[in-house]
């Protein structure tokens, strides 16, 4: 499980490692230390580069815990702090998200893992309009990551994955799209190679502008990596 400590060592990392530009790291939202603690990573070593913070809200059994007022004290301090929060839930979670963003106007959110679709069982008519309500939400984008694993694991085609990939071009837009690897947890499904081909295969329809939005370009503006165009 992630945890402070886990934070401070990757920004330290970041600080010795030229490949790293920005780390999501994590801190108890529901701390009422939360303010002191982020800004002591901040001050860190390292800490120029924390950029934003997620917490595993999809293990939460609270079906309204981003909503819990130690919570949304704690998402006030990150928002005052100039930091993102990625928004890591399962498909049937999507309402928080939804609700998270109508709350949190000024506080930038990434959709971890495109809110896990349950693509294995061809069940997307919720996740679909719950997708389309969060990306009315201007501050909200979403990364494409985590598809493969959401699919049947032995037998996922790229033809089980370009619906859900359709419904996020439509819904987001590329420059509102991210992609991510997923790694090493996209291994359960046929690993990094074949989701990176798949990828590959879906850009095709896509104009130079949409892929660098796509690849690098979202990515770039929301984590506000330096160094990139």
């Amino acid at each position: 499980m992630p945890d402070v400590p886990e934070t401070e060592d990757l920004l330290a990392l970041a600080e010795q490692e030229p490949l790293i530009e920005a780390v999501v790291g994590w801190a108890d939202l529901t701390s009422p230390a939360i303010g002191e603690v982020l800004d002591r990573l901040l001050a860190g070593p390292g800490g120029a580069y924390l950029r934003s913070l997620r917490h595993l809200v999809q293990g939460e059994t609270d079906p309204g815990w981003l909503q819990r007022p130690d919570v949304e004290r704690g998402l006030a301090v990150v928002r005052d702090r100039g930091l993102s929060y990625d928004v890591l839930v399962r498909s049937h979670q999507l309402d928080q998200a939804v609700d998270l963003a109508e709350r949190f106007p000024e506080l930038p959110q990434v959709l971890n893992h495109a809110g896990k679709p349950n693509i294995a069982r061809h069940e997307l008519a919720d996740w679909r309009r719950q997708v389309q309500r969060l990306a009315a939400h201007e501050q909200v984008v979403c990364k494409l990551s985590g598809l493969i694993t959401e699919a049947d694991h032995d037998s996922w085609t790229t033809a089980d994955i370009r619906p859900v990939w359709d419904i996020l071009i439509t819904a987001f837009g590329p420059d509102r799209l991210m992609f991510g690897s997923d790694w090493p947890v996209a291994n359960l499904a046929g690993g990094w190679n074949r989701w990176a081909a798949t990828v590959d295969e879906l850009l095709t329809d896509c104009s130079q502008h949409e892929i660098h939005a796509l690849l690098s370009g979202t990515a770039t503006a929301f984590y506000r990596l330096p160094g990139r165009s």
